[in-house]
């Protein structure tokens, strides 16, 4: 069986002539650049920004959680960890799997299983009052539903 490239080759760190190999070779290494940079990012929880300029002049930037916050941060001298944002995701993710866990043992809320597309005329106008009903409860003057039972 004959051999039909020649393979990954080692190539001379010098600056490439041919404008279309310089440009294949940027997007490559350029997604290369950024893969390695969210790679670093998930496996160390670094906050990363990666800012590239195309040989045409088109920027490129990558930023884990943005490239705002990470030249923030750096611009402004504030090295010390984002707890708050941090016990903001561990607060919502724990609350995400106790709503996971009460849904899977039944206990939901009536209005998030109503599927509206399969009710009939008389069965909306039910859901219709029902939702007044809840409106009035919670005291939100000068509110009404239209003809179709949106606020």
């Amino acid at each position: 069986m004959e051999k039909k490239s020649r393979g990954r080759q080692k190539i001379a760190i010098e600056k490439i002539a041919k404008k279309k190999s310089l440009q294949v070779t940027f997007s490559k290494r350029r997604a290369g650049l950024f893969k390695k940079a969210r790679e670093l990012s998930t496996l160390c929880g670094a906050e990363v920004a990666v800012i590239v300029e195309s040989p045409a002049g088109k920027v490129f930037s990558f930023g884990n959680p943005s490239v705002d916050s990470v030249i923030h941060r750096y611009e402004t001298g504030d090295f010390c960890p984002q707890e708050d944002s941090r016990k903001k995701y561990l607060y919502s993710m724990e609350d995400l799997e106790e709503h996971k866990k009460e849904k899977a043992m039944g206990k939901s809320n009536w209005w998030e299983d109503l599927c509206v597309e399969n009710l009939g005329l008389e069965e909306l106008e039910e859901s219709m009052a029902a939702m007044q009903v809840l409106r009035n409860n919670l005291l939100i003057p000068n509110l009404t539903l239209d003809q179709f039972g949106v606020l």
